[in-house]
């Protein structure tokens, strides 16, 4: 059986299509999804009704949906934060059906194939502890891939192998049972085999929001198991215009109506590299340095904020329509 492996989709409806696309045309008709279906791009609830639509697969829920759970029954007049609007718009903008079931899915799952057991959840935290996904992360890809002449792919390998030596990571699956662990969630590519205990590790990287500075594609996994047990994984990027997607976003509501957060999420979309992490640690401590302590973000902090971060920021090589605020 062939599945394909897809996480971290944030509403990027084209990605996913892409994804989707070649994934069929590779005779795959079964789909594992590791969570985050929502928030950051503009078409939530497409991706939540072309996942539905697919007859043979295995969804559980990420993060993301955490955000959406805890609005749901709330009394919007209340959302006048910065910090939130993203989610705001979001969860106006998905139908109740389609709500209803992302907030129905799981956190985990789990289910045999061939004899071997493969495990879901949306972290790696769950199945490894800390240690790894604090170690090769978004952020850790972010500040080794330093502009303009690093190489992401020379990186990744470095990671890969530095995996392989690292005693925490080594020791946490030891302790792992024999079988295949999938998970998504640091929007960072990367697999481990270690064929001698029959532990397998998948993390198919973000389908609609990759932070691993591979540029103009989207990534996915492919996961085999034969009837005899065996197992095999393949690392997929598909060609995706990001440009052409990023003039599309600046079109749409949530553009208008969650503007900052649009624009940051923009510049990882541009660069493939973790920026929502340092914005949101630059507003808490500007928000430090002027005595609010309001959370979420008060609107003004939010925009002042962001006003001075994006001063700071000189790696975007492409233009975002009414960048200065």
């Amino acid at each position: 059986m062939k599945y394909a492996v897809i996480a971290d989709i944030h509403g990027n409806c084209p990605a996913l299509q892409a994804v989707l696309k070649n994934a069929e045309s590779r005779g795959i008709t079964h789909f594992l999804f590791a969570g985050d279906y929502c928030i950051s791009g503009p078409r939530p609830d497409e991706c939540l009704t072309m996942i539905r639509e697919i007859p043979e697969k295995t969804v559980i829920r990420g993060n993301e949906e955490k955000y959406l759970e805890d609005l749901d029954g709330k009394d919007p007049s209340q959302w006048t934060d910065g910090q939130m609007q993203i989610s705001y718009w979001t969860y106006q903008n998905i139908r109740r059906e389609n709500l209803e079931y992302v907030l129905s899915l799981p956190h985990t799952a789990d289910f045999e194939c061939g004899g071997v057991r493969v495990h879901m959840a949306h972290s790696s935290v769950d199945f490894i502890g800390t240690h790894a996904f604090f170690t090769w992360n978004s952020c850790t890809v972010a500040e080794r891939n330093k502009m303009p002449d690093a190489d992401p792919v020379r990186i990744l390998a470095d990671m890969a192998g530095e995996r392989e030596q690292d005693p925490a990571f080594l020791e946490s699956v030891s302790k792992l049972e024999r079988g295949v662990y999938i998970f998504g969630h640091s929007h960072i590519q990367w697999s481990y085999r270690d064929r001698d205990a029959g532990i397998y590790l998948i993390n198919p990287g973000s389908c609609g929001l990759p932070l691993d500075g591979l540029r103009n594609s989207v990534p996915y996994t492919v996961l085999e198991i034969t009837d005899a047990g065996q197992v095999s994984i393949e690392e997929i990027r598909v060609p995706f215009d990001k440009a052409a997607y990023i003039r599309t976003l600046t079109q749409t509501g949530q553009f208008r109506e969650a503007n900052i957060w649009s624009r940051v999420i923009i510049r990882e979309l541009a660069l493939a590299r973790e920026h929502i992490f340092y914005f949101l640690s630059s507003v808490a401590e500007y928000a430090k340095n002027i005595g609010d302590e309001r959370r979420p973000f008060a609107l003004d902090t939010w925009g002042k904020a962001y006003a001075l971060w994006n001063e700071q920021q000189r790696d975007l090589d492409i233009a975002i329509p009414g960048d200065r605020l």
